[in-house]
């Protein structure tokens, strides 16, 4: 038997009234997760242009790479900008590259949570 499957037979034992409390609970909990994320700017970082598509925030960023001597470090000129998508999946946020162009990945690229 699948975990899916035990969770179904839980949740058929429980009493009505709970069967209405886990539903008002599941419903906010998938339109908290059908939200964009909230992303909150790093200190070594700088964002230029923000861009949303569904659920995904994508961020053009420049970015201090943190090597004692490079010039971001002594003289203020970040690296980029590079693009960065954020997307919530099972509620932490999760980041990735993109590149120095835009270029829109379909949730379905990027794997469903």
């Amino acid at each position: 038997m699948t975990s899916y499957e035990r969770l179904q037979k839980k949740i058929q034992r429980l009493a009505l009234a709970d069967k209405r409390t886990l539903q008002a609970w599941l419903e906010a909990e998938i339109e908290r997760e059908e939200q964009p994320p909230e992303v909150k700017q790093a200190s070594n970082r700088e964002v230029i242009e923000t861009t949303q598509v569904g659920r995904i925030i994508y961020q053009s960023e420049l970015v201090k790479c943190g090597k004692p001597n490079c010039g971001c470090t002594t003289q203020g000129r970040l690296h980029g900008p590079y693009w960065y998508g954020y997307r919530r999946e099972a509620g932490r946020l999760k980041s990735w590259y993109i590149g120095t162009e835009f270029k829109r990945l379909e949730e379905a690229e990027i794997g469903e949570p």
